[in-house]
Parts: structure tokens; sequence; C-alpha cells
């Protein structure tokens, strides 16, 4: 076995010592890999830059030769048999759900951020001892095999798991059948346990429901309770790390709906990611980026199916759904990145700039557009008989439970065997592999829910006329069609604005020039708002909400 103790000296300094004893059975090279990146978010984060202070020691105690072979792998020639350590310290100073962070009151780590994956030996297990003086309460998600000590079969599972010391810790659980649900909270709790705890189980019981089963015997959600604004989820396949705030917010009704709509997300990441999951990602290869096109099923239909869990458990009734559907929808319609990109390419350029804003319309939100093509789908296979929940069931039998990685073709088959499949391959056509707006689509089929989706014109002349949306006076975005296109520059300061049978603006440039352009008055409709309207309920309608 190979042997992780973690420690934590000095938790002003936010420093962790990590040692590591490696067992040799035979003369060889030695290399100890960080992961670049981490799951359920493919973009390379570059831990190595929190490592610091790396040596090694041979089976006598005497300090071992090593060399640094790439950013994050180091190296070293094991020349007789025996046990090696390996000592470094990890810097834990961001709070998210997917980073680590130590201070007085938590020693908190996602051990994908500073373990070693290590080769060059025989393939051992991976223990994992915790000497974490001062903090009283723990949660690990590895398995027990003693009082402060863990053990992961491979380093997949290693990676795969959080920890989670703290002075105090909340503890709370609920049982679905025989599945035991943790909630870990650290932090400010202002709501209600009981109702919480409801209103969580039945999100869970409706998911296990339609999915047939669950993957683990035990689950733990962990709640990271700030005292600033944040939003963050992480999925595990055991558990998933949840980091929310303000926490007194969630005394509020609305505030509540977020936090429960993340809970959901990374609840269903337990069988879509987890499990269901590309050829690509399987295993997960931490060196180096990890390529696949399949953005859109892991996130855009995770989103989807989020919300639309919280919508047949009863937490939102349907005027709720559709209030958070119109946010997703609007927001989609301010993006004009699906004339210039498939949701298929911007998944793949999720390594290159995918979770920042990017250049103007160069790219589609494999979350919010994903989650439209999804309802979509769901949309042609509810008019079919069957429906997107009962896909995503044969998906986790095909390919989550016997561990077997999907292509884009295998998994489009699954959907056109519940679907007709020659209007779901020209849907794939248009709006996965190709550039269409999503947004027709759903103007023409969502009457099969008994729901319009209505454009509402903007008041403001500057967007419905100029197509123009600013922020704090500054210009973030021209419409592609507008006039002003071709005038006015993304960052552009709104000096003034006047409308009769001409819009009037007067702007002033980052490089200190001022500038005057009209354009007629012609009725436009830029920038509409979006709203979605019950109509007479359908068929297709019950189903989806059951």
């Amino acid at each position: 076995m190979i042997n992780f103790t973690i420690e934590c000296a000095n938790p002003a300094s936010q420093i962790i010592e990590i040692r590591v004893k490696i067992p040799v059975t035979f003369p060889s090279k030695i290399k100890m890999q960080l992961p670049a990146w981490r799951a359920g978010r493919y973009q390379l984060a570059n831990f190595a830059q929190f490592i610091r202070n790396l040596t090694v020691l041979d089976q006598k105690g005497k300090e071992q030769a090593h060399r640094k072979i790439s950013k994050d792998c180091w190296a070293f020639e094991a020349k007789t048999e025996g046990t090696y350590e390996v000592a470094y310290e990890f810097y834990a100073g961001k709070m998210d759900a997917g980073s680590s962070w130590v201070d007085e009151q938590q020693v908190y780590l996602n051990l994908v951020n500073c373990c070693l994956e290590i080769s060059g030996t025989q393939p051992y297990s991976y223990g994992l001892n915790l000497s974490l003086r001062g903090y009283s309460d723990l949660v690990c998600t590895l398995p027990k095999t003693g009082k402060n000590n863990f053990e992961a079969k491979n380093f997949q599972e290693l990676a795969d798991s959080t920890v989670l010391a703290a002075k105090k810790l909340t503890h709370w659980k609920y049982k679905v059948g025989e599945i035991q649900f943790h909630c870990w909270i650290h932090g400010q709790i202002t709501f209600d346990k009981n109702l919480f705890l409801e209103r969580l189980k039945t999100v869970s019981e409706i998911q296990i429901r339609d999915f047939g089963e669950f993957p683990e015997k035990e689950y733990h959600f962990i709640f990271q309770l700030l005292p600033y604004p944040h939003y963050h989820g992480v999925e595990h396949k055991k558990g998933t790390v949840i980091t929310f705030g303000p926490a007194e917010s969630l005394k509020e009704e609305k505030q509540m709906a977020e936090l429960m709509g993340v809970s959901s997300h990374e609840l269903y990441h337990a069988w879509n990611v987890c499990r269901i999951r590309p050829k690509e990602l399987l295993p997960y290869d931490f060196s180096r980026e990890n390529y696949t096109e399949s953005g859109w099923v892991l996130e855009g239909i995770t989103t989807y199916m989020g919300d639309l869990y919280l919508l047949k458990s009863g937490f939102f009734d349907l005027k709720d759904y559709l209030k958070e559907l119109e946010k997703t929808i609007n927001k989609v319609s301010e993006n004009f990145g699906w004339k210039n990109q498939s949701i298929l390419d911007s998944s793949f350029d999720l390594w290159l700039d995918g979770y920042q804003v990017g250049i103007p319309d160069r790219k589609v939100n494999i979350y919010a557009n994903g989650s439209l093509i999804a309802l979509a789908l769901d949309l042609l296979l509810l008019k079919n008989g069957s429906s997107l929940p009962e896909v995503m069931k044969m998906a986790w039998t095909r390919f989550g439970l016997p561990g077997k990685g999907y292509s884009n073709l295998s998994f489009w088959k699954l959907l056109r065997q519940k679907g007709d499949s020659e209007e779901l391959d020209s849907f794939y056509t248009r709006f996965i592999s190709g550039k269409e707006n999503i947004l027709e689509f759903l103007e023409e089929h969502l009457h099969l829910l008994g729901i319009s989706l209505e454009k509402h014109p903007s008041n403001n002349p500057l967007i419905k006329e100029a197509g123009i949306l600013v922020e704090k006076n500054k210009v973030r975005k021209i419409h592609p069609d507008s006039p002003a296109y071709s005038k006015v520059m993304v960052g552009d300061e709104i000096q003034s604005v006047t409308s009769n049978e001409n819009v009037q603006l007067e702007i002033q440039r980052i490089n200190g020039s001022q500038y005057s352009f009209s354009f007629p008055v012609q009725d436009s409709n830029y920038f509409p708002h979006f709203h979605l309207k019950t109509r007479k309920t359908t068929v297709q309608r019950e189903k989806w909400m059951k």
C-alpha cells in the first residue's frame, strides 16, 4: 500500500504537510504525477503551483536525488528495494467546491488537488492517515479502516474523494430505502432542518425511482455555508461538495431554491458523469487535457434534469419551474455563439476558454444551451410516448452500471430507440452538430406541454432599437444584426441617449475619443424578453411532471 499522511502544524499559514511512503519491490524509476485538473471542471488548474519543498528520502532516511520531468511530475531512481518517503507542502488557500482551504476552523481538502499518483512500482492501493489535531469533527468520503485512517483501491478513487476536518460540523441524515444519505454542514444554519431534509429526500427518491437504483450504499452532501456570496458544486461518486453563501440568506425561499437546485444537479451527477461517461474520460487522465464533444450530455442534460427533478418532486410548482426556465432562455437569447460554433465544438474547447466569457459570440454555453437542447430532446421523446429520463435509465444500464464508456454515436442510438429516428437525426444535424438557434425550436414545440414561448419587446430604446446592452453605463453587448454593430464598441461609455425618429447616441471610447451616432427607429425588436405562458394541460405535460 502507498500511504499518505496529512498534517497541519500551522493553520494560519494555510500550509498542509504531506508525507508519502512508497514501497518498492524492485529497482525502478518512480514517477509522481500531481493532477493538472480535476473532474467536473474540464480546464487545466495546474495544482503544482501550490506545491513547495518536495524532498525524497531513501529507505535509510537519506535524501534521495530527484528531478522534475514536467510542470507537475517528479521522478527518482529507486536503486534498491525498500520503502521510500516523499515529503512536500501544499498551500490550501482557495475556497470553492473543487479546491482546498485551511484556517483555524477547518482543514478542507479535495484530494485531487494535493495527492500524487505514483507509478513505476507495482500497483498498490492508497492509504490515508489524517493527523489533524485540534479538529474534533471529521468526514472523509473514502472507506474507513481506522479512527483517522482511510483507504482507496486506486488513485482514481483517491482523487475522487474529499476531506473536511473542523472544530464543529453539523451532521444530519436521512434514508431512501437502504441507502444512507449524510448532510455535513460547516457554517451558519438559518433554515429548518426537518423541512430541508424532507425536500432533499424527496428529490433523492424521485431520481432513484427514475434510474431504478442508486450506485452507492452511502452518499455525502458536504455543504460549506459561507458568510459571503458564493455558489458552486462539484460531483463525486460518493458525494458532493457544495459551497454557498451568504449562509444567512438561506432563510429566504428564493435562496433555498438555489441551494436545492445545485444539490439536485450534483446528485444527478452521481449517475451522469460519475458513471455514465464518454470513453474519452474513462478513466480520467489527470496529467493532461481529456478532450470530449459530449459536454451537452455531461452538463447540459444534468442541468436540465437537476431543475426538472425540483418540479417532479414538488419543490417547484409549474409556475416556479417556468420562472427558472425563463432565466435560462433569456440568458441564452443574448448569446449568438450558435452562429459560429456548434455545441460539440464548444465542448471540445472547454479546455481553451470554456469557463470564461471569451470573445463575443464565439461559442455556446454547454450548461445553458445544453439544458435547452435536453429540453428539446425531451419534447421529441414525449411526443413519441417516451422521455429523456427513460433514455438516461437506459444509459445507466448500458454504460454506467457496467463501467463502459459511450461514444457520441452509441449514446445517440439510445435516443433513436425511443423516438422518431428521422426527426431526431434532423435535430442533431441542426442543433447539436449544426449551428441553428435552439430557441426557434422551442417556440415551435413547447405547445406539446401546453406552454407557449412569447417575445416581449424591451421598453428601453437603446436595447430595442439599437440592440445595445449596457452595464454601469458601459456597452457590454451589441446585437450582430443591429446597425450599431458597425459603429459601437464593447466598452464604450454611453454619455446620453435620445429617441424620437432616431436613436441618438453620445459615447466616449476608452481611448478618450468621443462620438455621436444615430440610428433610425424602425420598430426593431433586438434582445426581446422571453416569457413562458401556460395553456391547457396536455398528456405530455402530465407524463413530463410525473
